[in-house]
């Protein structure tokens, strides 16, 4: 059976579905799937607070990916609801598991520490960021991500990006990116007492665009 895949721009009737695929594969941690829930959704509501441009794929009605990213040179407003409904679901994660909670802000600032470190050290300061690109497991090997990754690319590229920038990480598939031109511009192994938190290695990739 051939499915029907549509890609559009984020709306927020796609918000639970998104965040239920991101709860599947990056929110696990906690034995309450409840407030497995609650963290996807604080992050999908941060990377939608800071981002400025969105490409969802709809395979079969079902939304099932999503690549965000963020440009300098797009004066366009950002919905602000984002940024509050981000601190409304970290609020919520508090009431539901404050402990749990305290482990996923460590783990926010030691991951924040390590990105903002590398970029620093990299020769991509000035780039453009991709800020998420997810795709559920169900959806894999259709080509969605290819193409979700190029609609981001070209986004920035249009608004006078020279080059673009991720971050990824042993959890993920980060041999995508190098198929799809991007190279390892820094990477962070962490210490054995960084590996309570973090993933055993970091990495920050980047894309010429000046071409």
């Amino acid at each position: 059976m051939v499915s029907k895949v549509l890609y559009r721009p984020f709306e927020e009737s796609d918000f639970d579905a998104i965040a239920f695929m991101l709860q599947k594969i990056w929110h696990t941690s906690a034995d309450d799937d409840a407030y497995n829930f609650l963290s996807a959704c604080d992050d999908l509501a941060y990377s939608l607070s800071v981002s400025t441009f969105s490409q969802v794929v709809v395979v079969d009605d079902a939304p099932c990916g999503i690549v965000l990213a963020r440009a300098a040179q797009d004066r366009s407003p950002r919905a602000g609801r984002w940024e509050q409904a981000e601190h409304d679901f970290l609020a919520q994660m508090r009431r539901v598991d404050p402990e749990e909670t305290e482990r996923t802000m460590a783990f926010i600032r030691s991951e924040h520490a390590v990105n903002s470190a590398m970029l620093e050290d990299s020769a991509l300061a000035d780039a453009d960021e991709i800020t998420l690109l997810a795709v559920s497991a169900e959806a894999r090997g259709m080509g969605i991500g290819g193409v979700l990754l190029d609609a981001a690319v070209s986004y920035l590229s249009s608004h006078g990006a020279r080059a673009a920038y991720l971050y990824t990480d042993t959890s993920c598939s980060w041999s995508f990116y190098e198929r799809h031109g991007f190279t390892r511009a820094a990477s962070h192994r962490s210490t054995r007492e960084e590996r309570k938190l973090l993933p055993r290695e970091m990495y920050l990739y980047g894309l010429d665009l000046s071409a």
